[in-house]
């Protein structure tokens, strides 16, 4: 631990602390009355624990992504608005080639997003071996995204990253509205939605489509999103609920490149990429049902059933793969409320089961030959149970248990190199946690977390060189410990900060052996200790309104290596791959005249090791954007027009690292994806909503 990153949290408490002083008077304060704390505080409400909290009172590192903050920036994916967020780097190599890592968590995984939950609404997003796939998500259909950072969910397992609850947007009154984006590199997208809402049912649809040629060779992308979101109310105590989702995309792969091309010819698509026109070609679909009943007391009985199917075909240059899977599963959930004057307590108790079928086939590009038949019935079970309490409106308690019991089955459908099936169990595993957060004024709270998380390996990650089942491969798992504040200064500057560690131990490595081909082991323990800090500032108002709100966050970490001897390698001390020690972002909003806003953000990411030998890193960098938004109503009538220029100063900079990448046939290793130059946007909106 730095002795700067004691000096900053040191300073950030100290305010904390010194306004305290002030107000340490008798607390009135409960969730139904929130007239003692700003609107600004009041509106930041998360649901995650499924007991609505004030995110001023809740025991756990929690952040939330408003409507307003997915509409900045181009809006074609949740990128920009997820590295805002302190903890958070979301790699982004192109429209279907990313990597979100929480807290250094996952930043060795190749080319994907691994060791987190992702749920949208009640269905998850996340596979039977762990894999996240965010590319498909549509920024219009997203009300708010909530993020528990580390292992700090009971609800929704025990992930070692954390946990994504993206919500599903959904009707207040009946509207139409169609918006249309341009954009560089031949990027065009447009979305209709709509509503209809009235006394038993309220429906939300969406339909967009997408098509970019990309800033590189062989890059070109097009997507088509169409989403229903709908509740049925039978009673003010009861209602079904049903959400579906379907995405179609076609994204050629231009893939990473060595450090020569990336410098001097970044538009650039890797040759043996570029040589085939590779390309991944799927269709995924999802819907879940939900019934739920209200009960006395705000408490809440809850029983819903989601499923998904999905169909790929990719061209690489060393095979062709053809996947199909689909999942079924439903989770159920009791909440139980008892309140009394000096304290409330509520009890939520549930499970959550899930069944994947998951078949894949390669193919030889030259004949199409088959060269590989394979099929994998993946199974978890959750069990969960929170208490939740607060006393005398000052002390809010959080302590949660997660189990898990995961297996999956394999079949070789493919023999001639002999039969490898096998199945494999995971012994259960148990999940505690226990958050305090402790009111010491109206304007200030302080809290602290511990708990318990794990990850399963991938696939790939439990076979042997001959292919057979590892019966020794072992989940990864770790402890989170994790301190902070956050306060208020004259309900116009918020500010909050944590220090917490990480200790990861069974350290899952994946060695790759060949192009498509990989074997994991257990190789040893990382440590991931960091401080963040955030702040939002309304600097100039007038009437109430914010005219100027400045904005920012930091991290700055240390995710090394703690015990790590891999293939007679030791990496003990070294950097995480894909890390930065230090990244912030700073922006400003500006309302100079009625309707007209200026947006202006700045992303600085450190530089990053690009293996576990820390041999070479990639550069740091800062990115600039800014935008001009001009929105006005008349009568039924929305009209919201916006452009804006992202990277302004044309840096060179690596967007997305391809960690650890190999060297095969004496070429160079490929880490590198280069980020987009200069580029532009301009986003029209017009719609018609019924009166109120």
């Amino acid at each position: 631990m730095k002795t700067k990153w004691l000096i900053v949290f040191a300073f950030l408490a100290f305010l904390c602390l010194w306004h305290t002083k002030y107000a340490l008077a008798q607390l009135p304060f409960t969730r139904q009355d929130t007239t003692l704390i700003s609107d600004e505080i009041e509106e930041i409400t998360i649901t995650a624990f499924r007991s609505p909290y004030n995110i001023f009172n809740t025991p756990a590192p929690v952040n939330l992504i408003i409507n307003e903050q997915l509409e900045s920036g181009d809006a074609l994916t949740p990128i920009n608005a997820l590295n805002r967020i302190p903890g958070i780097l979301m790699h982004h190599g192109t429209f279907n080639t990313n990597r979100l890592t929480i807290r250094g968590i996952g930043s060795r995984t190749p080319y994907g997003t691994n060791k987190i939950k992702a749920y949208f609404g009640e269905i998850p997003l996340t596979t039977g071996d762990g894999e996240t796939i965010l590319e498909d998500l549509e920024n219009s259909a997203i009300q708010r995204v909530e993020i528990i950072k580390g292992p700090s969910s009971s609800l929704y397992g025990a992930g070692l990253a954390g946990v994504l609850l993206f919500h599903p947007k959904t009707v207040l009154k009946d509207f139409v509205q169609n918006q249309s984006t341009l954009a560089s590199f031949g990027t065009y997208k447009n979305t209709l939605t709509a509503g209809i809402s009235n006394n038993k049912l309220k429906i939300y649809a969406l339909g967009s489509l997408l098509s970019s040629d990309g800033y590189r060779d062989n890059n070109s992308t097009t997507r088509a999103n169409i989403l229903l979101n709908s509740v049925y109310n039978f009673s003010e105590k009861s209602n079904l609920q049903f959400l579906a989702k379907a995405t179609k995309m076609k994204a050629y792969i231009p893939s990473s490149l060595d450090f020569d091309t990336y410098l001097n010819s970044p538009e650039s698509a890797a040759a043996n990429w570029s040589a085939v026109k590779g390309y991944e070609d799927y269709t995924n679909s999802q819907l879940g049902i939900s019934f739920n009943r209200f009960t006395l007391n705000d408490g809440k009985i809850s029983v819903g059933m989601f499923g998904s199917m999905r169909n790929l075909d990719e061209l690489r240059p060393f095979n062709r793969l053809k996947e199909s899977s689909d999942y079924i599963g439903w989770r159920a959930y009791i909440q139980k409320v008892v309140a009394t004057e000096a304290f409330r307590v509520v009890m939520t108790s549930g499970l959550e089961m899930f069944r994947e079928n998951y078949n894949w086939q390669t193919y030889n590009n030259d004949n199409n030959q088959l060269l590989s038949d394979n099929n994998e019935k993946r199974q978890y079970e959750n069990l969960f149970l929170q208490l939740e309490s607060n006393i005398k409106d000052r002390i809010y308690i959080s302590a949660g248990l997660n189990g898990n019991l995961t297996r999956f089955k394999y079949n070789d459908h493919f023999h001639e190199n002999g039969d490898q099936s096998g199945k494999r169990s995971y012994k259960p595993v148990l999940s505690p946690r226990l958050g305090v957060n402790l009111l010491l004024s109206n304007e200030c709270s302080v809290f602290g977390n511990v708990s318990h998380g794990f990850s399963t390996p991938t696939f790939e990650e439990t076979l042997l060189p001959e292919g057979e089942i590892n019966p020794d491969i072992k989940p990864e798992s770790g402890w989170s410990f994790e301190t902070g504040f956050r306060t208020q200064f004259t309900n116009r500057f918020k500010l909050s900060a944590s220090y917490y560690r990480i200790y990861v131990d069974n350290l899952l490595v994946a060695h790759r052996t060949g192009e498509d081909a990989y074997i994991g082991v257990n190789a040893g323990q990382s440590v991931h200790p960091g401080v963040e800090a955030e702040f939002t500032w309304v600097t100039i108002r007038h009437n109430k309104a914010a005219l100027l709100t400045l904005f920012g966050s930091t991290t700055l970490s240390n995710y090394h290596f703690s015990d790590f001897v891999n293939l007679g390698n030791d990496y003990s001390g070294k950097l995480l791959p894909g890390t930065a020690k230090e990244t912030f972002n700073l922006g400003a909003s500006l309302v100079p005249l009625k309707n007209f806003t200026i947006n202006a953000w700045y992303r600085y990411n450190g530089e990053m090791p690009v293996n576990d030998a820390n041999t070479t890193f990639s550069d740091a960098f800062g990115l600039t954007s800014t935008e001009l938004r001009y929105q006005a109503k008349k009568g039924n009538f929305k009209f919201d027009v916006r452009g804006g220029i992202q990277n302004i100063f044309d840096i060179h900079y690596t967007s997305m690292l391809a960690v650890n990448a190999p060297s095969f046939g004496g070429n160079p290793p490929r880490y590198y994806y280069p980020g987009n130059p200069r580029n532009f946007y301009i986003s029209l909106l017009i719609g018609f909503s019924a009166q109120q």
